[in-house]
């Protein structure tokens, strides 16, 4: 009973809805939870093939870092990397699920040019799940910020 009061619930909740053949991914904000205008509560997957992008950081094609001791700029490329990274599959931001940041040194500031930087890639009302964490370091020196994705692209 419990699950299928979850159910209703989150059955008039707005979703992206996917045409025949595509993955059907939802990304939900029920109630009870806080309403965030920046990222997505949940995101449900009905099918469609899985696809797990290893941390970006920003490095371009030749490995050079871009933007050292610039977030935003370090931001902005690891973006860049996730969209290579996407097209290679034939997918796009459309078809993110969740993301997971981590940043050195976090500070308040850091959140908001982020979400900024995230609005450039992702439509208002289509923000996927996010998971932002603050760290010492990454494995590399003058590395700033590392992202992770998870998408879900037709089968």
């Amino acid at each position: 009973m419990r699950s299928s009061t979850v159910v209703f619930g989150l059955q008039w909740l707005p979703c992206v809805c996917a045409f025949a053949g595509e993955p059907v991914l939802q990304l939900l904000n029920p109630p009870g939870l806080f309403q965030p205008s920046t990222f997505s509560q949940l995101a449900t997957i009905a099918h469609g093939k899985l696809v797990l992008i290893s941390g970006q950081t920003a490095r371009d094609a030749r490995s050079n870092l871009v933007g050292k001791g610039d977030l935003r700029a370090q931001t902005v490329q690891v973006f860049e990397n996730i969209k290579v990274a996407l097209q290679s599959v034939g997918a796009d931001f459309d078809d993110v699920a969740k993301l997971t940041t981590f940043v050195v040194n976090l500070k308040p500031a850091d959140r908001t040019m982020i979400a900024e930087v995230i609005a450039r890639y992702f439509p208002p009302g289509r923000r996927p799940a996010h998971t932002l964490v603050g760290i010492d370091a990454l494995a590399v020196e003058d590395l700033l910020i590392e992202i992770e994705a998870t998408a879900v692209v037709a089968d």
